[in-house]
């Protein structure tokens, strides 16, 4: 069965980093790019005269204010558009930072991933099927703690890992050199180690994303306040 094509548009303030994604997006056969812009209120207009499937949200440290508003507006405006963030940023705070976007259908890649067209067409196509996809390096920083997920087994935060990542059953399954059957099983065991189901909150896997997300967020509050503390 044919997949569907992905419609996209770019808010982004840099023109050369805009040129690049438009680039990138029209060598993609499954994406077409359906608008461009560094103008907030135009990307907002496309947004509602279009309905996107994702918006490329440009997220430097200079354009970061209108970029949050800009994709906050994008969430109010009840349309099925999902946002994927590229920021130049891996600092677990940045995460920290999006606080209404703790949902599904949203993405964060960091600006350098674009030049890996998999992990930026993992990223789109995971915001625009619901998921929650984060960039490899920041998945990689994020590390792990005593926490809900301390008891996971080693193998079971590889493939937690590979899930935030955006990796289907089948790509976790080929770079574990496993089964397909043996990954669902191993996500049937987290899903019931961290007690998620699915419900009207979300899909248990969106959910320990955002678990995998939030723990590391708050182990680098904690150690933010001990640097304080000691200071």
């Amino acid at each position: 069965m044919q997949e569907s094509t992905i419609r996209v548009l770019i808010f982004e303030a840099d023109g050369l980093f805009r040129d690049m994604l438009r680039t990138v997006l029209s060598a993609e056969p499954r994406l077409a790019l359906v608008g461009a812009s560094a103008d907030a209120m135009q990307t907002l207009t496309t947004v509602n005269a279009t309905s996107p499937d994702v918006v490329l949200v440009g997220l430097d440290r200079d354009s970061e204010h209108d970029a949050l508003s800009v994709a906050q507006s994008i969430s109010g405006l009840r349309t099925n558009t999902k946002v994927v963030f590229l920021g130049d940023n891996p600092d677990r705070r940045t995460m920290a930072a999006l606080p209404a976007f703790r949902a599904a259908g949203w993405s964060y890649l960091l600006r350098q991933s674009v030049n890996d067209v998999a992990t930026l067409v993992r990223a789109i196509d995971g915001a625009a099927s619901g998921l929650v996809v984060m960039d490899p390096t920041v998945v990689e920083r994020l590390g792990q703690r005593d926490s809900r997920l301390g008891g996971l087994t080693k193998r079971q935060l590889e493939v937690l890992s590979l899930m935030a990542k955006g990796h289907n059953n089948a790509a976790i399954a080929r770079a574990l050199v496993l089964e397909e059957k043996s990954v669902e099983n191993h996500i049937n065991a987290i899903f019931g180690q961290l007690n998620l189901s699915r419900d009207n909150t979300g899909h248990p896997r969106v959910k320990a994303v955002l678990l995998y997300l939030s723990e590391a967020t708050d182990d680098a509050d904690a150690a933010s306040a001990s640097e304080r503390k000691a200071a």
